[in-house]
Parts: C-alpha cells; structure tokens; sequence
C-alpha cells in the first residue's frame, strides 16, 4: 500500500479498481464504505436525514462512488481510522466477484490529510489451460476451437496450444455447470462437463485432443 501526501486537498482515500486477469481498469464500478469509524457513520446518518428517500438512490454519496472511464475513484473528508472498501459491478454482477479491503487512515499532520493510495481488484470467471495432441504428448494444437454448448462464448488456441475463456457469467452463490465443447482440424472433438464459480479461473484446464 502507497501513502502520498497531497498538499491542499482532504482526498483521504484514492485508487483504482482493475481486472484481475489482465489488470485493465474498470469503469462503471461501485466502491463503497462498508465498515468505518463511529464519527463517520454519524455524519452520514444526518446527511441520509436531508436527503430522505433519495438517499438511498444516490450513485454518488460521501461513502459510495462510481470509477471514472480510467478506472479511478477516491473518498474525501474522512475522519481517521479503519474502512473497509467494497467494490462491485451492478452492471455486470454475473462476471465479476465482490472484493472487501481494509484501509487504514492516519490522523491529520500539520492539517494535511495523507492520502492512503489503494487500488482494488475484481476477479473474473473463467477458464484457461492448453491443447495438445492425445498420441503426442508434446504436440501443442494451435487454432483449436474452444467453446460453451448453447453460447455465445468461444475463444481459439495461440501457436502455442494456450486458450483462455475469461468473462463467463456465474451466479452470486453457487456454480454453474457448463458443457464444453473442443474442436480443431483434423481431430475428433471432445466434449467435457465441468462446474464453474463467481470470481475464480480455473487455471491448467488442459485438454488432449485425439486424431481422426
């Protein structure tokens, strides 16, 4: 964790919130205070008092933001003391698992907040792994087809036999269960069941495909 004074602004905490597999920001994403200080909670209480039934619909508030396109978001005016961050993507709920990180924020020096830097990552659902060839073990089988049964998701092997399936959708709790189907020239095709979960990557996911 980074800590940067930042002279004339109260930006207590600062960061950006990044795709687990390939650390690309993400904008669109809700970051909020789920546990904070006493005082804190006090003052957003009153603030929840003037705006009403509005408070609750707010995108924008003291203790919730939004990433901007570049992935960034940060909390001003923050009493000292421990947060939790939550960080989210309403808008794609089914890809991406919730993240809960604690953040310290140190008391005031001369009047100037420090600034705690935290970026926070969201994990994906997916799989990756190899393709080879089931007589020759060595044999890496590029352009092989790899895709979910009734789906639109697909991707394709590199020259080195690696494929990755990432950004699959998964319910909040539980698995799913997918049906998977490979292909490439000149091979039979395999057909595989395997379960998948919110927020995880199956890694080595390997498959050997036999010759016709």
């Amino acid at each position: 964790m980074l800590e940067l004074s930042i002279v004339n602004q109260q930006i207590a905490i600062a960061g950006k919130v990044l795709q687990g597999e390939t650390e690309k920001p993400i904008s669109g994403a809700i970051v909020e205070l789920v546990e904070m200080p006493e005082k804190f909670r006090a003052n957003l209480a009153l603030k929840a008092l003037q705006y009403g039934s509005q408070w609750q619909k707010l995108l924008e508030r003291p203790d919730r933001k939004v990433t901007t396109n570049a992935g960034y978001f940060y909390f001003t005016n923050l009493p000292s003391g421990e947060y939790i961050l939550e960080a989210s993507l309403p808008t794609n709920p089914t890809l991406y698992n919730e993240v809960r990180t604690k953040v310290k924020i140190s008391p005031p020096i001369d009047g100037k907040v420090t600034t705690t830097i935290q970026d926070v990552v969201l994990l994906p659902t997916g799989i990756k792994g190899t393709i080879t060839d089931a007589n020759e073990p060595k044999k890496l089988v590029a352009n092989a087809k790899v895709q979910i049964q009734n789906s639109g998701d697909s991707t394709i092997s590199d020259q080195k036999g690696n494929y990755q399936l990432i950004g699959l959708e998964s319910p909040k709790s539980g698995q799913r269960t997918i049906n998977l189907i490979v292909s490439a020239t000149g091979y039979q095709q395999l057909f595989q069941t395997i379960d998948i979960q919110r927020g995880e990557i199956i890694t080595e996911k390997n498959f050997a495909l036999k010759p016709k």
